[in-house]
């Protein structure tokens, strides 16, 4: 009872209404991380862990940053290339070996590694050095590989990801640069053979290579089998490169791409900075980052854009590192009628971080989330040999992350705000979006000089050229219809059968269509081989939709209405009701053309754009329900009956890319509403 007692005067002195102080900062021990390196200049890490018997060898090659140009590409390319092959082995051979050891083998542009069971050490050690010193870099490997990159380039053009990664390259480093290379279709058909021959001999070299083994491996083990496969390795000459200063905004730059009927746009706000991996501002800035726009609820981007305004589901800022150039950026996808005001809000807050609306609480608390981050890191032997690399490369002191706590834990409000200043600058940024044109004249008023930059997907300026007085949208309709063959022959088209045949991800695709105009009756159906996916009829006023052998009825009038609206192949006899024309020349693959933009009474989009030559109908885009179709009219044939029509098509489908289309047309051949 005298024991018990004792105890309940202490519990009550505890003031359960604070959180307890915290402890010391503790010491991290990395374990056992060893280095040597080779007679022939390379340098060796090794990680042991002998918790599992598995091996995992990679060789990192030092390549200072050099500009590809035309060739842009040639790097990737060659890592893609470097395993296709040896004097010894093919592709396939290569693959067989790996996989039938349960290995993983590997090659980029500055790696050749592997990772096995212990016991196969040497067969893969065999595989990679033959790799290492034999390739071949066969010549139809590198035709594949330059076609699957003409197909992600295509696909690439739709995505307001990679077309905002284009413009911020062309905006933000000069030409000789070498973060200024733009991968193109033309800079890889550049791309040779012995290009990635070039660039092996140049920077292949073992004086540029740090090995990190990380795993079931004792440091004799390691030297042992550094000095069998790759003491005869050569050394070669280092190069170094200069850069020019990267384009620094002066004031506020808006910088923007089009994506037609976008329903939202692309965001980011950006500033190139000086900071190099190691900085002592890296940690302080990484708080300060985290309050502004870090991945957590409580950040004052996500707070404001999406709680807030809900102008987005996401938005967020990130700082990073770079030898040569670094940057600070806020991002996030908005609704397209907000574009404008959530650069608003992203320069408020911005402005508020440097005002020093923030407290004590938010550093403890974003340093205590990196705190913990940190330490979990620290359960994976992969992520130690990272930071084991990472100080390596960059000449690091050696107990750079083994003080990363006390480092962390010394940062105060007073670090964060001087950070802030330094490299926080809401009046001198660019202003990068991806959206619908529509959108421009309200960015407008917020750049410095009120001239926002257009560029295209491949960051080229698009100089802005006014429709000339007089053309109308009435006009444009009159030189395409009579670009078709006439009113007189367009307006005596009584039934249409269309054909479409196409290939989508290795799969053969045909698509029907059927028009009766006197009878508003339509017919559309798609195949994927000799399966019927897709069919909707519209007779007799009825609807009837099946799909994957569903067949539903709509006798709704609105529907039946739409489909009746949409039957004429050639609305541009139609009038120009709900027709709006650009007062820009637009460009499509290096031919002026107008735009007109229709608004759908189910809320889609359509822009499209006529010839300014020939009146011939270019290119169509189609947006609806936060997608976008776009089809390229690549030819045109005359028809019997005498019109030209579209007989190659390129459509762009959203997470597909570029799919050519082949299209065969027959005009007046007798259709009926019984016979769909």
């Amino acid at each position: 009872m005298a024991a018990l007692l004792s105890v309940f005067p202490l519990s009550a002195q505890i003031d359960r209404t604070k959180a307890p102080e915290p402890g010391p900062t503790p010491e991290i021990e990395f374990g056992e991380v060893e280095k040597f390196t080779t007679k022939n200049g390379m340098r060796v890490i090794l990680v042991e862990d002998h918790t599992r018997p598995v091996v995992s060898f990679g060789i990192r090659f030092v390549i200072d940053p050099f500009v590809e140009g035309e060739k842009a590409g040639e790097s990737a390319f060659f890592g893609d290339l470097w395993s296709r092959g040896t004097v010894n082995r093919t592709m396939q051979q290569i693959n067989d070996e790996a996989d039938f050891l349960g290995a993983s083998f590997g090659t980029r542009s500055n790696y050749i590694g592997f990772t096995t069971l212990t016991k196969y050490t040497d067969q893969m050690m065999e595989l990679l050095t033959d790799v290492l010193f034999n390739p071949t870099f066969p010549e139809d490997e590198l035709e594949k590989i330059k076609d699957q990159a003409v197909g992600g380039l295509q696909m690439s053009k739709s995505s307001p990801g990679a077309i905002i990664g284009n413009i911020e390259t062309a905006t933000l480093y000069p030409k000789n640069h070498p973060y200024g290379d733009i991968m193109t279709e033309a800079t890889v058909a550049n791309i040779t053979v012995d290009d990635c021959r070039e660039y092996y001999d140049k920077y292949i070299i073992p004086n540029s290579a740090i090995l990190v083994i990380t795993g079931d491996m004792t440091l004799r083990q390691a030297k042992k089998l550094c000095k069998k496969y790759l003491s005869d390795w050569e050394q070669g000459e280092t190069i170094k490169n200069g850069y020019p200063e990267v384009n620094r905004p002066e004031g506020i730059e808006v910088v923007f791409s089009p994506k037609d009927g976008a329903v939202q746009s692309k965001i980011e706000m950006m500033a190139p900075i000086d900071l190099k991996p190691g900085s002592e501002d890296v940690l302080a800035l990484s708080v300060a980052n985290a309050i502004y726009g870090g991945r957590d609820f409580s950040a004052k981007l996500l707070k404001n854009l999406r709680e807030t305004k809900g102008y987005t589901y996401g938005a967020y800022s990130s700082i990073g590192t770079d030898p040569v150039s670094a940057s600070f950026t806020a991002y996030a996808d908005v609704n397209g009628n907000a574009t404008d005001s959530s650069f608003y809000e992203m320069r408020k807050e911005l402005q508020s971080m440097m005002d020093g609306d923030y407290t004590e609480e938010d550093v403890e608390k974003f340093k205590t989330v990196y705190a913990g981050s940190f330490s979990r890191s620290l359960e994976s032997i992969d992520q130690i040999a990272h930071y084991a690399y990472t100080v390596e490369r960059y000449g690091l002191p050696e107990d750079y992350y083994a003080s990363y706590l006390q480092r962390l834990n010394a940062v105060t409000i007073d670090d964060v705000r001087r950070v802030v200043a330094k490299y926080f600058d809401p009046d001198n940024m660019y202003w990068f979006c991806v959206g619908d044109p529509s959108v421009v004249p309200a960015l407008a008023q917020y750049d410095s000089d009120g001239k926002v930059a257009v560029l295209d997907f491949e960051g080229n300026v698009i100089e802005s050229r006014k429709v000339a007085e007089g053309v109308t949208v009435q006009t444009v309709f009159d030189n395409y219809i009579k670009y078709l063959g006439g009113r007189e022959l367009l307006e005596g088209i009584e039934d249409i059968y269309e054909k479409s045949e196409m290939s989508v991800m290795g799969t053969s695709v045909t698509g029907i269509e059927k028009r009766i105009l006197p009878a508003k009756a339509f017919y559309q159906a798609q195949h994927q081989g000799d399966v019927l996916m897709q069919e909707i009829k519209l007779v007799d006023g009825k609807v009837t939709v099946t799909m994957m052998g569903q067949t539903q009825e709509i006798t709704d009038p609105a529907t039946v209405a739409y489909f009746e609206s949409n039957l004429c192949p050639f609305p541009e006899l139609l009038g120009t009701e709900g027709c709006q024309l650009s007062s820009d020349i637009e460009s499509v693959d290096g031919r002026d053309a107008y735009k007109v933009m229709t608004a759908g009474a189910d809320g889609s989009v359509t822009y499209d754009y006529y010839d300014m030559a020939t009146g011939a109908k270019l290119k169509t885009v189609q947006s609806a329900n936060g997608q976008s179709v776009e089809t390229v009219y690549a030819e045109y044939q005359k028809t019997p009956y005498g019109i030209m029509y579209p007989s190659k098509e390129i459509t762009v489908l959203p997470q597909v890319g570029e799919v050519e289309v082949a299209v065969a047309v027959e005009i007046n051949s007798g259709l009926t509403p019984e016979s769909l």
